[in-house]
């Protein structure tokens, strides 16, 4: 288990607008490749996917800088190496308290290049959760998910209250901000992630502040789990604010 700090959670002080009007009659997808308008699945979700990942991609913030380099960071510390497969050669991978889950854009096409593209899983599958149900855009991303990968990357978001049960097991947890120095009930939150890891699988808290990694870290000892903290390098030598 690695708990992470100086990580950014994109979307999470951001507010991004759903647009109100779009031209449908045509649109590229991210990946380059023109959908008419009469394309099947082009949704409004996805119309609204897509235009926001070509945003990202084409005028990356600060945010989507520090999230790439957080990724590749993950990748060169090794945390992506030898995860455990279920039964069919599937990665699970889960991300608890997962908001909006705009990091999709760049999480899972990452995730396609480091794990699928090398032989390391024949499948990626994807489950989100958060006890605050964020219609528009899970819809939004899992209709990406599928346009983009065509079933190599599922994803399926959903509204779960993680104080009272886990998310199933998986081989690797993103687990972006959790709220660990507020108290309340993030210690059982944290407990039941930490027991859906399963074996030999890997899990990163990703945390804002120092302070917010040093609790993650001793929820991590309490429950007799080894876990060390890593700076995100593009924060390294950065005043934090």
């Amino acid at each position: 288990v690695t708990a992470v700090n100086a990580i950014p959670i994109p979307g999470g002080s951001r507010v991004v607008q759903v647009p109100r009007t779009l031209d449908q009659s045509a649109v590229m997808s991210s990946q380059g490749n023109w959908l008419p308008k009469s394309a099947p699945d082009t949704s409004r979700e996805l119309l609204v996917a897509l235009d926001l990942v070509k945003k990202q991609r084409t005028s990356p913030d600060q945010r989507d800088q520090a999230y790439r380099c957080w990724i590749q960071s993950l990748a060169a510390w090794g945390v992506l190496e030898d995860l455990p497969l279920d039964a069919q050669g599937t990665l699970q991978v889960t991300a608890p308290f997962c908001h909006d889950f705009f990091e999709a854009p760049h999480l899972l096409p990452f995730l396609a290049s480091q794990i699928l593209d090398r032989g390391r899983a024949r499948r990626i599958q994807v489950q989100g959760c958060d006890v605050r149900p964020q219609d528009f855009w899970w819809a939004a991303w899992e209709k990406w998910t599928e346009h983009e990968f065509s079933g190599r990357i599922s994803l399926h978001l959903r509204q779960q209250d993680l104080v009272q049960e886990p998310q199933p097991s998986a081989g690797l947890i993103l687990a972006a901000h959790p709220e660990v120095t507020n108290g309340g009930p993030w210690l059982p939150i944290l407990r039941h992630v930490l027991s859906s890891r399963s074996a030999k699988g890997r899990l990163v808290f990703a945390t804002f502040y120092r302070q917010e990694a040093e609790a993650c870290v001793q929820i991590c000892q309490a429950q007799h789990v080894m876990a060390e903290i890593r700076e995100n390098p593009f924060y390294a030598g950065r005043p934090a604010d």
